[in-house]
């Protein structure tokens, strides 16, 4: 159940490679995080394409986007979801959701990705505190299920 924000530059990705981009993400999301092929906990999956003027992004304070597209993600997921192997394939399965969204791009694709791990109990749902079990229950994370059964 993560929610990601991703940042890519204004007008780079059009309506059809939003939606590849958004798909790529919560397929991601859903191979790491272990969760069903049920519409119902899949759609727990949020994602947020933000688009940022092209002249407001900088490296080393160089205007390079004539040579780079720069996707930047954050992605909050509570904590305990991904051990480090499922980390790792994350970001590289976002990567590839960025490269596979513009598959005729000429410039450079840098990928940039923060995982926040929320801590138990600091997420806020429907108007209640949830932790690591509630959100088991809810996306049905197959290596998780042991904590609905024992909750």
């Amino acid at each position: 159940m993560p929610y990601i924000t991703v940042k890519v530059p204004a007008g780079v990705l059009g309506d059809e490679a939003k939606s590849v981009l958004a798909n790529g993400i919560c397929a991601a999301a859903a191979e790491c995080e272990q969760v069903p092929d049920d519409p119902k906990m899949r759609a727990l999956c949020v994602v947020t394409i933000e688009e940022n003027v092209t002249s407001h992004l900088t490296f080393g304070g160089s205007d390079l986007s004539q040579m780079v597209v720069s996707f930047d993600a954050t992605v909050n997921i509570p904590k305990g979801v991904l051990d480090d192997h499922s980390r790792a394939r994350f970001v590289e399965l976002l990567h590839m959701a960025a490269v596979d969204a513009l598959p005729d791009e000429k410039r450079r694709i840098a990928t940039s990705f923060v995982i926040n791990e929320i801590e138990d109990g600091m997420w806020g749902v429907r108007g209640n505190l949830w932790k690591l079990p509630d959100f088991a229950a809810a996306s049905g994370y197959r290596h998780l299920q042991h904590l609905v059964v024992n909750r």
